[in-house]
């Protein structure tokens, strides 16, 4: 029997004919809902989901879930993925850990960087697995290296995690943190970006550097990030106020309350 053949037979062990229907959770409720890790077309595009889409508004879940497994049987390691994320999170359906963990990385090893992502935020978040950083961080570098930028932000965070009861093995370490936002931030990685900015402005864990820290906070801001907009708003309302007043409005339209109660302390000053 061939190596194709062998993993057909396995997924239609593994994929039930029907799924059983999750706890009710009132729609308005489902839209805030994103759970753990990432279908596959948030990894490749940023943005929300057709799938999310579709099986939010599903009126028969049971047959979008026909359909996928059509297409697993098939082989679409994508699809794989996105399986294993819904089982991973119980989001449309009842979850199942140890079949999300079989189908991220069956997905996995077909290269698809979601699913590395997934595995890593499993072993992360300890769902249906014992928490291991060290285990989430190799997932990450696996995902990283299959072109999934943001899990560069995922493991500049886990190295600067400082609360880690649940795995007492894991060190924190600033220094190689600083060195996965700026391979993220060199991908393109917005809020990656960002960290490096804000890092480079004030010299933290790394020689303060404010011409490279506002490049990439420019390049973050322009992105949509929030608080790379509200740093250069702080950073100029010293110096600049052309400047200042073009970063705290765009600060403003990202929603930051903090820009807004900067321009309402400027409208009362004399």
């Amino acid at each position: 029997m061939s190596a194709v053949s062998n993993i057909h037979s396995l997924l239609a062990r593994l994929l039930p004919e029907r799924i059983v229907p999750a706890p009710a959770i009132p729609r308005r409720h489902l839209r805030l809902f994103a759970g753990v890790g990432m279908p596959t077309q948030w990894a490749v595009l940023g943005e929300r989901s057709a799938l999310v889409s579709r099986l939010d508004e599903a009126v028969d879940v049971q047959a979008i879930y026909t359909d996928l497994r059509r297409q697993a049987l098939e082989g679409n390691a994508a699809v794989l993925n996105d399986l294993g994320w819904i089982w991973l999170n119980g989001r449309y359906w009842r979850a199942d850990t140890a079949l999300a963990s079989h189908l991220l990385r069956m997905a996995a090893l077909q290269g698809n960087a979601a699913a590395w992502f997934n595995l890593g935020q499993q072993h992360y978040f300890g769902k249906g697995v014992t928490v291991c950083y060290a285990t989430a961080a190799e997932h990450y570098r696996h995902a990283f290296e299959r072109g999934l930028s943001h899990a560069a932000a995922a493991l500049g965070d886990l190295y600067e995690e400082e609360v880690c009861d649940a795995d007492q093995d894991w060190e924190v370490n600033p220094a190689e943190a600083y060195q996965w936002f700026l391979r993220g931030a060199q991908r393109g990685e917005a809020r990656c970006r960002f960290e490096v900015g804000y890092r480079l402005l004030h010299g933290l864990h790394v020689e303060s550097d404010t011409r490279a820290a506002l490049y990439w906070l420019e390049l973050a801001a322009g992105a949509g990030v929030m608080q790379a907009a509200e740093e250069l708003a702080v950073h100029f309302s010293r110096s600049d106020e052309g400047r200042y007043l073009e970063w705290r409005d765009q600060a403003i339209a990202l929603g930051s309350t903090l820009a807004l109660t900067m321009k309402l302390e400027d409208q009362v000053q004399p």
